[in-house]
């Protein structure tokens, strides 16, 4: 299945970014990233989301 939405694209940029160790996320990245786990319904999603944050914005 795939998704072409706003949402999945941003997604798919957040987990190629978690990949470069380059790559410095925005705080509206962060921003989006926190938003989209509060609403997550799925808890397998929703902690694999949590460790992404962890990862890319765990200061």
């Amino acid at each position: 299945m795939t998704h072409d939405s706003a949402k999945s694209r941003r997604l798919e940029k957040l987990v190629k970014m978690s990949y470069d160790m380059y790559a410095d996320g925005t705080d509206e990245d962060a921003i989006f990233l926190g938003k989209t786990i509060r609403q997550e319904k799925n808890p397998e999603l929703k902690k694999a989301l949590k460790d992404l944050d962890d990862f890319l914005f765990g200061y």
